[in-house]
């Protein structure tokens, strides 16, 4: 029995790299499987829904404008959102519009909504699995695009969310959490603009900086000068809880190109190569000895003083 896998795809590309993953696992393997998807595109997830019912969805985003979520978030607009006259008007139904911020404002009003309850039914259906069998612990992927503004706007917040439920609902604190994202490049050949291709590198860069200050933070190296917390609402109130812990343990990073400047032939493609490296490194058979040569890298995270928690993924022949 495969360990109790919870697989957890973040924006439209996160979202589509989650279905191909489950068109790919046999009915046995997804018995042991959580598949959940967040986005702020109510289109896309309508599609997910009609087309894998059994896939989790939850939808970050409501009719309200980006000035009527700030209305009713004041830690949110006091705090840290960019508040800015002309994000106001924007709804969210349609997406993020590239602005990591506008996504984590609606994960904000979600976890206060208390609609967070597709992915905490995901994850205490893994416990519940992993509880048959007492020999491995329940493993989480995330996956996505580092780049447009839903999937890099929810990365930190749901890895951080998901890392505290399993911690303090579930007393599940052995987890191993792993990141597979897609890297701005590889969006070169759809997205034209050059201007729009320097978003997608903001973002990217911004989102890998947030999640290796957290992981630095939990590793003891990040310095003492920097009070860093990550703040997020209780369900059903105004107040506040803060989440500990590093996001992931592991992140893999996709480039366009391998180590001999070689690239595929599509975005479709890159999309296909993260699924199937997620498929077999924590699906497939092979996943065991994967595993197994992840847990002899913590030696050398503890030496590096936790900077080798970031990779690349190949291929798989």
């Amino acid at each position: 029995m495969n360990a109790p896998t919870l697989l957890v795809g973040l924006g439209g590309t996160g979202s589509e790299i989650v279905q191909r993953v489950y068109n790919q696992a046999t009915e046995a393997q997804r018995e042991s499987i959580g598949f959940v998807v967040f986005d702020t595109d109510v289109n896309e997830l309508r599609r997910i829904e009609e087309k894998t019912p059994a896939i989790h969805t939850v939808q970050t985003s409501t009719r309200l404008t980006v000035g009527e979520y700030l209305d009713a978030d004041h830690y949110s607009r006091d705090t840290w959102f960019p508040v800015n006259r002309i994000l106001n008007g924007k709804a969210l139904t349609e997406g993020a519009g590239q602005v990591r911020a506008i996504s984590r404002l609606a994960l904000n009003t979600t976890i206060q909504q208390g609609r967070m309850n597709p992915l905490n039914e995901a994850i205490e259906e893994l416990y519940k699995l992993s509880g048959k069998s007492l020999t491995q612990s329940p493993r989480v992927i995330l996956t996505g695009s580092l780049c447009g503004g839903t999937g890099s706007g929810l990365i930190l917040p749901v890895a951080m969310y998901i890392r505290n439920f399993m911690t303090t609902k579930l007393q599940q604190g052995s987890s191993i959490i792993r990141g597979f994202f897609i890297l701005p490049e590889v969006y070169n050949d759809v997205i034209t603009t050059q201007s729009e291709r320097n978003n997608l590198r903001c973002n990217a860069y911004a989102a890998v900086r947030e999640i290796d200050a957290f992981m630095m933070k939990d590793d003891g190296s990040l310095g003492e000068q920097y009070d860093l917390r990550f703040m997020a609402p209780r369900a059903g109130s105004k107040n506040q809880d803060e989440y500990t812990g590093r996001p992931m343990d592991f992140c893999f990073l996709f480039d366009a190109q391998n180590l001999d400047g070689m690239k595929l032939n599509s975005f479709s493609e890159y999309k296909e190569h993260a699924a199937n490296c997620i498929y077999g490194m924590a699906i497939a058979p092979t996943s065991k000895r994967s595993n197994s040569s992840e847990d002899n890298v913590i030696r050398e995270i503890v030496f590096s003083g936790g900077r080798n928690r970031f990779a690349g993924a190949a291929r798989l022949c």
